[in-house]
């Protein structure tokens, strides 16, 4: 991601508090027939700089101004991609048409999805008895095309305010830019709206 000018927030302290597995790359099944088929995690290495220093930057932009030091506590930050229904799309088309096909069902994926962003319960995501691909899952209503999507989320506390948030934004942008740099734009700037 191109963050223009000089990066003064690298003084500013950030408590990195997520599980570590939030930071890894993960792939959560290679099972056409699985729930978990077509969703990753994409980790820290994925993006450059790392999102949470991205976040950092773009906290300092717009609080760093005032006399109070930051403090930045960072609980959740995690970027997972939902392709499933993009993927069953192909490997049904293939099957059917073969390498024909499977270009056929890539054609077929250019619609997107409206950019979706809320708060989150922070009980109901942290809930063991929830697998963490669910986190990915949309709703009919979110996605009817089930698109491909990103489904980023944020808890942070900058100076004793906690605030916890969803965006979900699609992998493929209408304007060509890179859909998972405007993903993480989109969250970051969502989750700032509440300071």
């Amino acid at each position: 991601m191109d963050l223009p000018g000089t990066d003064e927030s690298v003084s500013v302290p950030i408590k990195d508090l997520r599980p570590k597995t939030e930071k890894e790359n993960g792939t959560f099944s290679f099972a056409i027939t699985s729930s978990a088929y077509g969703i990753y995690r994409k980790g820290d290495a994925t993006l450059a700089p790392p999102m949470i220093q991205i976040f950092r930057r773009l906290v300092f932009e717009k609080l760093g101004g005032s006399a109070k030091p930051l403090e930045i506590s960072v609980y959740h930050m995690v970027v997972y991609a939902n392709m499933k229904s993009e993927f069953r799309r192909a490997a049904a088309f293939a099957a059917v048409g073969g390498a024909v096909g499977g270009a056929l069902a890539g054609a077929a994926t250019g619609s997107t999805v409206n950019l979706s962003q809320s708060l989150v319960d922070r009980a109901h995501f942290e809930d063991e008895e929830i697998d963490e691909n669910e986190r990915a899952d949309y709703t009919e209503a979110e996605n009817p095309e089930r698109t491909s999507v990103y489904v980023i989320y944020i808890d942070a506390d900058i100076n004793g305010k906690r605030t916890f948030v969803k965006t979900m934004a699609p992998i493929k942008t209408r304007d060509k830019q890179d859909g998972y740099v405007a993903a993480v734009k989109s969250a970051i700037g969502y989750f700032l709206s509440y300071y």
